[in-house]
């Protein structure tokens, strides 16, 4: 059987995805690893699930990003959550952030999963709070970073977003007087979610100046969300899930031009 490139773009995804979450698994410890990977089972199943009933009614293929929603949506989960949320969370994130639109996403289903959970359920464990007592967690950061330069090679990850996310971070931490500026970058889910969320295609603006400005909107974003709010959420997923929303108005905004005549 022939791979086609959307085949090719899912198994890259896949391997992209594996080290973090090994790494992941490995630091949760046997009881939270053993959950992770229940709730890997089942986001599979939910995904390929809504999927193929959506394809069904409207007689068209599964499309492409299944495994890449299911695995970044656990991939993001900073611990153990509940059951029920979950189901809900990637439900939502299936049916409203790809379903609806045919299967092809304009924001990531993960993203969108994961804002339903934390807006829904803010105690439910579905985002890290206390970020700034949390040690960088260097080892989880840099096991993002091979995957990552492996997708923007063949264009499946937009690199302006993820180095502009970087530039916008460490200059919000600098502006905001933060001595430890630089460890905001290893912090939570800092790497997974700029590389895999903000980064990904479903969200990326087409214009290379607008991808620059989306990356420095996250990554600012981040920052003021951890140091501004005494409950220091993690600010991920809300940075990412504001940048994927104004995405088309920057991309819109600097390919004005001006009409003459």
């Amino acid at each position: 059987m022939t791979m086609t490139d959307s085949d090719r773009d899912d198994l890259l995804w896949v391997l992209a995805l594996v080290p973090p979450l090994g790494v992941r698994l490995y630091g949760a410890g046997t009881e939270a690893a053993t959950q992770a990977l229940l709730l890997l089972a089942l986001a599979f199943g939910i995904a390929y699930g809504w999927a193929a009933l959506f394809a069904r009614g409207a007689g068209r293929p599964l499309g492409p990003g299944l495994p890449a929603f299911a695995m970044t949506f656990v991939l993001m989960l900073p611990g153990p959550v509940a059951l029920g949320g979950t189901v809900l969370a990637l439900s939502f994130g299936a049916v409203f952030g790809r379903e609806i639109f045919g299967g092809r996403a304009i924001l990531s289903p993960a993203l969108v999963g994961l804002a339903f959970a934390i807006f829904s359920f803010p105690e439910g464990g579905f985002e890290a709070r206390g970020i700034l007592a949390r040690p960088p967690d260097l080892l989880f950061a840099m096991s993002c970073l091979p995957g990552a330069v492996i997708l923007a090679l063949r264009g499946s990850l937009a690199w302006q977003v993820a180095i502009g996310a970087v530039v916008g971070a460490v200059t919000a931490g600098l502006l905001m007087g933060d001595p430890a500026w630089w460890t905001h970058l290893g912090r939570g889910a800092f790497a997974a979610g700029v590389l895999f969320l903000a980064a990904a295609p479903e969200g990326a603006v087409r214009g290379e100046s607008a991808r620059w400005l989306h990356g420095v909107l996250v990554g600012v974003l981040i920052v003021v969300i951890r140091l501004a709010n005494p409950d220091q959420p993690d600010g991920v997923v809300f940075a990412a899930l504001l940048g994927g929303l104004f995405a088309p108005l920057l991309d819109r905004a600097l390919s004005w031009r001006p009409s003459h005549g």
